[in-house]
């Protein structure tokens, strides 16, 4: 109001001067104009840093995914190929300060077993490490009598209260299975811990501002299938052994509602000839990090990208619980996307491993 009343003074103040004819008035006038200008340039901009630094501030919300197909092998007269994928993703709350509130761990571990005539079984169904549980059977084989599980988790919690800069400064032991060194996490964790560093760091990196607090529960959740996989004797020769994981960081409130939630995925791919031979189509990297490079857009009917449909997904979860979640009505008819006015503008893709996903996250 006071500024309102300002630049109505002054515009009757420059009126008046013009009035009178004087060349001094019209300086005067065009000097108020570049002050007024000026101060009203300096505000705005005061106002977008403001809404910059609000909008970096806050928890962050993170997830990241290393993989590996170094387990892969063809068949030969020793037994069976494989087509072998281990994922390691990490989900983090990061504070402020840039310090992990919390740190979840999993590893999708895809086996594909593939005959010297090329065959493989096209049912198979996936559970991650954490799935598992007692079954992943690492119990008997651990000096310290833990399973996988518990020295993930132990691992997990270890690093709150750790920067990404301080993750990646963990020291390992190559000549002991890459397992930690320090004292007080190597009693309760002897396991490889390299990938897991790796993902944390990167997580804890590239976490953003997504609606979670503090005292929000993380989540984390993995869904699997191979349903674009080819036999070669389906397909001229060249067999194809696709694995497609989804992942799912969520957090919730302590009313069981999502208040933040990150959609990736990876797609691992390997040629299999009639003869057995496996091999990996190359690195593995996700959707996300993939961006523009996983050239959807065109293809869409919105010209939307991947990770564009999948963030705009993620947030419209946001305020949701599971049961919600469960309830989300797809169109079978137009590839399984959301069929909810609100959100379907702006994703129409399939979305549900991702639904699963979350609702393995929240179970």
């Amino acid at each position: 109001m006071k500024k309102a009343i300002a630049l109505v003074m002054a515009a009757c103040l420059a009126f008046s001067l013009v009035a009178c004819g004087g060349a001094s008035s019209t300086a005067t006038s065009t000097s108020t104009a570049s002050s007024t200008a000026a101060s009203s340039e300096a505000a705005s901009s005061e106002a977008a840093s403001s809404e910059a630094a609000a909008t970096e501030a806050g928890v962050k919300t993170g997830m990241a995914i290393v993989s590996s197909t170094d387990s892969t092998k063809s068949a030969d007269a020793d037994g069976d190929g494989l087509a072998q994928v281990d994922s390691t993703v990490a989900a983090v709350l990061v504070g402020e300060d840039g310090k992990i509130i919390s740190c979840k761990l999993d590893v999708a571990q895809n086996k594909v077993p593939v005959t010297a005539e090329g065959t493989f079984d096209t049912t198979l169904t996936f559970k991650s490490k954490q799935e598992l549980k007692e079954d992943y059977n690492m119990k008997g084989a651990s000096g310290i009598g833990k399973e996988w599980y518990e020295q993930a988790n132990a691992f997990a919690e270890y690093v709150v209260g750790m920067t990404a800069e301080e993750v990646r400064a963990i020291e390992t032991n190559p000549e002991a299975h890459n397992g930690p060194v320090d004292a007080d996490i190597a009693a309760s964790c002897t396991m490889s811990v390299t990938d897991f560093i790796e993902a944390i760091a990167q997580a804890t990196e590239n976490a953003q501002v997504l609606g979670a607090s503090a005292e929000d529960t993380l989540t984390l959740g993995l869904s699997t299938n191979m349903d674009s996989s080819k036999l070669p004797a389906d397909n001229e020769g060249e067999g194809l052994v696709q694995t497609d994981t989804t992942y799912a960081a969520v957090t919730t409130d302590a009313d069981g509602k999502i208040t933040s939630s990150i959609w990736d995925c990876t797609q691992a791919k390997f040629d299999v000839t009639e003869a057995g031979e496996v091999t990996s189509k190359g690195d593995i990297v996700s959707k996300q990090d993939l961006k523009e490079e996983y050239n959807m857009k065109g293809a869409s009917g919105i010209g939307k990208e991947w990770y564009e449909q999948a963030n705009a997904y993620a947030a419209w979860l946001v305020g949701k619980t599971a049961a919600d979640v469960a309830a989300v009505e797809t169109d079978a008819e137009g590839h399984n996307g959301p069929t909810d006015a609100d959100i379907a503008a702006s994703c129409t893709m399939n979305v549900l491993d991702f639904n699963a996903a979350v609702e393995k996250a929240l179970a």
